[in-house]
């Protein structure tokens, strides 16, 4: 047995030792001052990626169609064209075109006044780190003074007529009809093979209505598809909305086509109907068709056959709405927004 007196010195002698020795902690290579500042880039970066997360929804929420109408083929069997595409349809209006469009030759006809953006600027290097490959953001018009008081079927002719002014344009994720960059400006590629002037489906869709009529549509295709109200500077504006009919496609076409009014934005859902991908104008009896079919109006890459068995070029065009087509198989809803 140790004495108590030899214990307590033996403890003193270890509590002295253990308070003479270095004192020992975690290898540290970095300095607090590099640590703090190492968790303020990360802190930075975090804030950064959740602002570009939503930039990009809100990017989406401004862009065009999805792309996935090039993915239609109903021409594999088409006759192969001599020359340039020569269209068997055509449009005739009740209203002098010149009334309908009076203001086509003016300012706010010209290409120039498509954006608000000055034309000198279109191509800036301000505008392709904006916007890239889809260009300058479109003006938002008004509605002519000469437009309000107008009757409904005018209304409907003057979207038509406006809109023919780009029949033969090509089919571009841009935002504006008339944005033709260099070819060493960013694309977004497409049908077109290259950088041209156009617009994709639902840009097309929200220029017409935007410029015709002032009305500001979303120009994101599925959004645009959910959107039946705008406020505009007068109030709201609101859609009536044409559900797609019960039953099997080949007992509601008739049905439907007797139920369109020209103007009629048209949304037709991918081939799996899952959900909306492309958007039509419907022309009704503003056209023309040699086997009387009815004809809609639109922008896009999917390869659809004349009645003269010929492939219509990507772009905007006059189409026709055919029984068992993908327009009408898929056909979702419909927006009237001149009522």
């Amino acid at each position: 047995m140790i004495p108590n007196r030899l214990l307590i010195a033996v403890l003193s002698l270890g509590l002295l030792c253990a308070l003479a020795a270095p004192q020992q902690s975690a290898p540290n290579n970095e300095s607090p001052l590099e640590t703090r500042r190492e968790q303020r880039q990360e802190r930075r970066e975090q804030r950064q990626g959740e602002q570009s997360a939503g930039g990009d929804e809100q990017e989406a929420e401004r862009r065009g169609d999805t792309g996935e109408s090039e993915e239609m083929d109903e021409a594999q069997d088409a006759k192969p064209e001599k020359g340039e595409y020569k269209s068997p349809y055509s449009l005739k209006f009740k209203y002098p075109i010149d009334q309908l469009l009076f203001d086509r030759h003016s300012e706010r006809g010209s290409p120039a006044f498509e954006s608000s953006t000055p034309e000198r600027e279109w191509y800036s290097e301000a505008v392709r780190k904006k916007n890239g490959g889809w260009g300058v953001d479109p003006r938002k018009f008004d509605c002519p003074a000469e437009v309000r008081d107008k009757p409904a079927d005018w209304k409907r002719e003057r979207i038509i007529a406006g809109a023919s002014r780009f029949i033969g344009y090509a089919y571009q994720h841009h935002h504006v009809p008339d944005w033709n960059p260099p070819q060493s400006w960013p694309w977004n590629k497409c049908c077109a093979g290259h950088q041209s002037k156009g617009v994709d489906c639902s840009n097309f869709s929200g220029w017409n209505y935007n410029w015709g009529l002032g009305i500001h549509l979303n120009t994101a295709i599925r959004t645009q598809a959910q959107q039946a109200s705008v406020k505009g500077e007068r109030g709201e504006e609101h859609a009536k909305v044409i559900k797609r009919p019960e039953g099997e496609p080949e007992k509601w076409y008739d049905e439907l086509c007797k139920t369109l009014q020209p103007g009629d934005l048209l949304y037709i859902m991918d081939n799996k109907r899952t959900k909306v991908t492309h958007v039509i104008m419907w022309i009704g009896e503003c056209g023309q068709s040699p086997d009387g079919t009815p004809l809609i109006m639109d922008s896009t890459g999917g390869k659809i056959k004349d009645c003269e068995g010929h492939a219509i070029p990507c772009g905007i065009h006059l189409r026709p709405f055919k029984k068992n087509s993908w327009y009408h198989k898929s056909f979702s809803h419909a927006h009237r927004w001149v009522q």
